[in-house]
């Protein structure tokens, strides 16, 4: 199958959920199955936000220059965008990352722009995509934009005139965004008090958390009483830094960051999923910690602040996640190739996003072009890896609440479900190389449907030296009326669909 144009991708790949019907035998038995798959929809987990879709960029390595951006025609890359879109991002990061603890935003605008040493990631940054760009790009994907301010070797007036710049009318740098040709303002709603500050090892000075407390509410401050109506999400770490920062700052914490970083063993692909069982335990340890020490509505704050407080719960933001091996290429070895192996990883990544709906707010994915990327790029063309597929799948058919799914004699199954009200969609990873028939215990009307997701082997991968083969598989099925069992193939991903009752 070749990498696809829009046009193609929508026929031929994920996008093939827009209609097009795949033929092929039903695998079904008639015999008893081995496991039960049973569904509650009226057992609500919460409603699933549609920022844990998000993707994140950065200005590191390839990411942007020659990944978002051909610097040499002096414009976004179209084969690039293109793929990005039939991603459908609702929400997109940008600087950082790391790079924002020495990134200053009035580098990036205007005509006159320096060229400065990426003192994190290494090489030159000329600045030829900035703020004015990111927000361009933003519309183009429909994605709404998330910026996070530097933190280390920026202040806080620095941090509250990005807000003025993006959001205000009639003042001084939002006449200066005008003057550069955006009359109307961005209306930035999502911004990051910096970025992993606890890491004593980046530039910064705030790995203790008092001083990151203090600092923040400065931030915070400043940057509110610009336009009270944005959003903060605040750094998290480990379990004290966390139950400082909530008990301190949660009258002002919109989100509470987390980082996941999934990785396997050297000859070991199923250890990747261990990683991953240990990225929920991380998931549920930071939701309980919220629901201690945030109370869900703020009931006293001083008017003197001039601005409110947060209006909803505390929800975790997990606004970096992926699958970091070792092996990469490029700077600091981040260019890596995703085998099919890795794809069944993020599928189960988006399964415990599912699951623990009620806690996560949001959710970008680190990152989106040859860093640690769904897509990569030469010179010449442009690739979707095998993780690219999942992502695009579970962007197009997840519905908005996530529901109770339960497996029982095949524990190893990852399964989620949700549901719109009318439609009950079924997530569900084999991790394993066997198939493994299951009885479907849910309260549904009609036939099932089956959207499936496979690949030759588990080292299977897409490549640009093969840029016209995709290794990924994906077929919707109907099931016949009234099937009740299902066979889910060895190492797949499947989405089931039916009607609710």
């Amino acid at each position: 199958m070749q990498q696809p144009s829009r046009r193609k991708f929508l026929k031929n790949s994920t996008g093939a959920l827009l209609g097009t019907m795949v033929p092929g035998p039903i695998n079904y038995v008639w015999g008893a199955p081995v496991a039960t798959l049973t569904v509650h929809p009226d057992q609500s987990l919460g409603e699933i936000s549609p920022l844990i879709y998000g993707q994140f960029i950065e200005h590191l390595g390839r990411a942007i220059y020659g990944g978002i951006y051909d610097d040499q025609k002096h414009r976004f890359r179209p084969d690039v965008l293109e793929k990005v879109r039939d991603l459908h991002p609702p929400l997109l990061r940008y600087p950082g990352g790391t790079v924002t603890k020495i990134y200053h935003w009035k580098d990036g605008v205007g005509k006159h722009r320096p060229v400065r040493k990426n003192l994190i990631w290494g090489g030159l940054d000329n600045n030829h995509v900035g703020t004015d760009e990111f927000m361009q790009y933003c519309r183009q994907l429909g994605a709404a934009p998330f910026l996070t301010v530097n933190m280390s070797t920026g202040t806080a007036e620095e941090a509250a005139e990005w807000v003025e710049y993006c959001n205000g009318t009639g003042t001084y740098y939002a006449t200066q965004r005008q003057k550069n040709g955006h009359a109307a303002p961005y209306q930035v709603r999502y911004w990051g008090l910096g970025n992993e500050e606890a890491a004593k090892e980046d530039a910064g000075t705030l790995q203790n958390p008092q001083d990151y407390i203090k600092k923040a509410w400065y931030y915070a401050k400043l940057m509110k009483l610009q336009d009270p109506s944005i959003q903060l999400i605040l750094v998290g770490d480990k379990p004290d830094w966390n139950q400082q920062i909530l008990q301190e700052l949660h009258p002002i914490c919109d989100y509470l960051s987390l980082h996941l970083y999934a990785s396997s063993k050297p000859g070991d692909p199923a250890s990747l999923f261990t990683s991953i069982a240990a990225m929920e335990a991380s998931i549920k340890a930071t939701a309980a910690q919220i629901k201690e020490y945030a109370p869900a509505t703020v009931e006293t704050f001083s008017k003197w602040y001039r601005f409110p407080p947060r209006q909803q719960p505390v929800k975790i933001a997990i606004d970096e996640w992926g699958i970091w091996e070792a092996g990469g290429r490029g700077a600091y070895n981040l260019e890596m190739d995703y085998t099919w192996n890795h794809a069944l990883g993020v599928a189960a990544f988006l399964n415990m996003f599912q699951r623990h709906a009620a806690a996560i707010g949001l959710a970008t994915w680190a990152q989106t072009v040859n860093v640690l990327a769904p897509i990569m790029t030469n010179e010449t063309t442009s690739i979707c890896q095998t993780i690219y597929y999942p992502l695009a799948l579970y962007r197009k058919l997840c519905g908005p609440t996530s529901v109770a799914a339960t497996i029982a004699g095949a524990e190893h199954l990852d399964v989620a479900a949700s549901t719109d009200g009318k439609t009950l969609t079924v997530a569900i990873v084999q991790p394993r190389g066997q198939a493994i028939d299951i009885r479907l215990d849910a309260p549904t009307t009609g036939s099932w449907t089956a959207h499936e997701l496979t690949a030759p082997s588990l080292e299977s991968m897409n490549t640009l030296q093969t840029p016209d083969t995709n290794v990924v598989s994906y077929q919707k099925r109907a099931l016949p009326y009234g099937t009740t069992t299902y066979t889910v193939a060895g190492h797949s991903i499947v989405l089931l669909q039916a009607p609710l009752r």
